[in-house]
């Protein structure tokens, strides 16, 4: 059997090996292939941190710009503006019928006049008819009347004894007649006096300094009672309503009743013309009544006096210009004022405590675009601090930082390596982990 089988199982385990000796051989390299992988990938991880530590320097300091806080005074000035508008604007209208044989010049629209110039003149010949009219009954009123008098005078004198009856006493006496004479009189002359008007009304007048905005007639129409001649406007003064936050008024005093003058919050108005900027003086002098419902802001009304006067310095307002405005508000003692740039949008600045920046909150009292003001009480701040001007909103609290020197240079270079150390650290932290 064993002759049998012997020489046959020895080819079949031959045949065995040589099919499965490549698998061997290809599983032996795989796993050689995996493990030096593995080897090379421990070896990046471990080398990192080492590199990193033969890397690592002192960061540099930050050059930034630095000033020292100050306490002193602040007026506050609040943003607003508005429309220039006159203070009397009124329809010229006629007060008696005729029809227009002149007019002035200045009537037409854009013109000034002058209070008691004639603007328009009506035909007058049927007025000038009715005073005379009017002055012949008054003077036959007046005859009748002395007639009168005259003839109660008699009576008094011709009676020797007068009737007991009060009512009969004044018949005698011709006291009816006579009141009714004085009457007759005092209306005749009152008819002589509306005739004299009428007449007088035929010359329009103007009842102010002013400008004409728009004419409504001109010669050879005929007009009646109440028919618009002209609009116009006073010149001697202009107001503005200037729109004021509910957040503004707290650093205002406005004018709440009657105040002199010289107490009443100034307002500077300006507006661009061309390449120049002109100004104007004006005064807060009184605020509407309420609030308005879309807004939600209270107007305030300030008056330009004399706007219309031109001169080298500024040419003369125009109504409807628009006007910038800047309102005289509070004047606050004692407090810091921090220019805008070195605020940052929740109100945090940024100080330099030896050598290290510091980022503190402040609670500001004002703001504008320009300047942050902080009362000297505020704890967050002192008088000690060094304020830094220079942006830090990108460098974060304990950043070490050095007063910007006169080599502006090196300190661009110094704060340029200072921004690559902050980034390289932050790559080392994040591959890291």
């Amino acid at each position: 059997m064993s002759n049998q089988f012997g020489p046959q199982s020895a080819d079949q385990a031959s045949e065995v090996y040589e099919k499965s000796a490549p698998w061997l051989v290809h599983t032996f390299v795989s796993i050689g292939i995996l493990l030096i992988g593995i080897a090379v990938v421990m070896a990046l991880f471990g080398s990192k941190p080492e590199a990193g530590r033969r890397g690592e320097r002192p960061a540099p300091s930050v050059a930034v710009e630095i000033a020292p806080l100050q306490k002193r005074s602040y007026e506050v000035w609040v943003d607003s503006y508005g429309t220039a508008e006159a203070l009397t604007e009124t329809a010229l209208v006629a007060e008696v019928t005729g029809r227009v044989i002149s007019v002035s010049p200045n009537i037409r629209a854009g013109r000034q006049f002058k209070e008691g110039d004639v603007l328009v003149e009506l035909d007058d010949s049927n007025y000038q008819i009715e005073v005379d009219v009017a002055a012949s009954a008054a003077a036959d009123a007046e005859v009748a009347y002395l007639q009168e008098v005259a003839q109660a005078e008699f009576a008094a004198e011709e009676w020797n004894e007068l009737p007991k009856s009060e009512a009969a006493k004044r018949l005698a006496l011709r006291e009816p007649q006579v009141a009714a004479a004085k009457a007759a009189l005092q209306a005749a002359k009152s008819r002589l006096e509306r005739a004299k008007l009428d007449l007088a009304r035929t010359k329009i007048t103007a009842p102010f300094d002013g400008k004409v905005m728009s004419q409504s007639i001109d010669i050879g129409q005929v007009v009646s009672p109440g028919q618009a001649i002209a609009n116009i406007y006073s010149t001697d003064t202009v107001e503005v309503r200037l729109p004021l936050k509910i957040s503004d008024l707290a650093h205002l005093k406005l004018p709440e009743a009657e105040v002199a003058p010289d107490q009443l919050p100034q307002v500077i108005l300006e507006t661009d013309m061309g390449s120049k900027t002109y100004q104007w003086q004006a005064q807060i002098v009184r605020t509407e009544g309420a609030f308005d419902p879309n807004t939600r802001m209270l107007y305030a009304v300030a008056q330009v006096i004399e706007p219309f006067e031109s001169n080298a310095q500024r040419p003369a307002i125009r109504l409807g210009q628009f006007l910038r405005a800047k309102v005289q508000g509070n004047l606050y003692s004692d407090v810091f004022v921090i220019p805008r740039r070195a605020v940052s949008q929740n109100f945090m600045v940024s100080v330099a405590e030896d050598g290290v920046l510091r980022k503190k909150t402040i609670e500001p009292l004002w703001t504008d675009v320009e300047s942050v003001v902080v009362a000297a009480t505020d704890m967050a701040i002192s008088t000690d601090d060094k304020l830094i001007l220079t942006p830090t909103a990108n460098l974060p609290d304990g950043t070490k930082v050095k007063p910007l020197g006169l080599d502006s240079g090196s300190d661009r270079r110094e704060n340029r390596e200072a921004i690559i150390a902050d980034a390289s650290g932050a790559d080392s932290s994040a591959q890291a982990n």
